[in-house]
C-alpha cells in the first residue's frame, strides 16, 4: 500500500484527492499545513512521495521541496498549487519535483499522476473509482 504525506494549508482543496487516494488503497500516514513540521517529520514517516503545496504556514513549499530533496534525494515529491508561473513551475521542476499541478485539476489526472509507473507502483493493481470531477 502506498504511503502519501500531504503538506496544505487548507483541507479544501485537497478533499477530492484525499478520498479519491484512499479509496484505491493508498495510506495517507502524515498531513499539516506547516512546512517546518513537514521537513521534521518527512524521515520518520518515510512516505512513498509526498503532495506539496507552495503557500503553506511557516515555511515556503519551494524551501520545504528543497529541504526534503537534501533528507532523500529520491524523494517523489507532487506539488498541487493554486498558482505556479513559469518561473516557479521552472523552480520546481530544477529542484527535483516530479510534477505540478494547478488547482482546480481534474480527478482523472491527478489519478494518472498518482498510479504512473515512475512512482514504483506498477506493481500494485489498482481499481479506480468511477471519476465524476466536480465543476467549481
Amino acid at each position: 500500500m502506498p504511503r502519501v504525506m500531504i503538506v496544505e494549508n487548507s483541507d479544501r482543496p485537497l478533499w477530492s484527492a484525499k478520498k479519491l487516494l484512499s479509496s484505491i488503497n493508498f495510506d495517507i500516514v502524515f498531513e499539516t499545513g506547516n512546512g517546518f513540521e513537514a521537513i521534521e517529520k518527512y524521515d520518520l514517516v518515510k512516505p512513498d512521495f509526498l503532495i506539496l503545496d507552495l503557500h503553506i504556514s511557516k515555511n515556503d513549499g519551494l524551501n520545504v521541496l528543497k529541504e526534503i530533496k537534501k533528507i532523500n534525494s529520491d524523494a517523489k515529491v507532487i506539488i498541487v498549487t493554486t498558482y505556479c508561473d513559469q518561473k516557479q513551475l521552472e523552480e520546481c521542476i530544477e529542484c527535483g519535483s516530479y510534477d505540478v499541478l494547478t488547482i482546480p485539476f481534474k480527478l482523472k489526472e491527478f489519478l494518472t499522476l498518482v498510479t504512473h509507473k515512475d512512482l514504483k507502483y506498477s506493481k500494485e493493481s489498482f481499481v479506480a473509482p468511477v471519476l465524476v470531477d466536480e465543476t467549481p
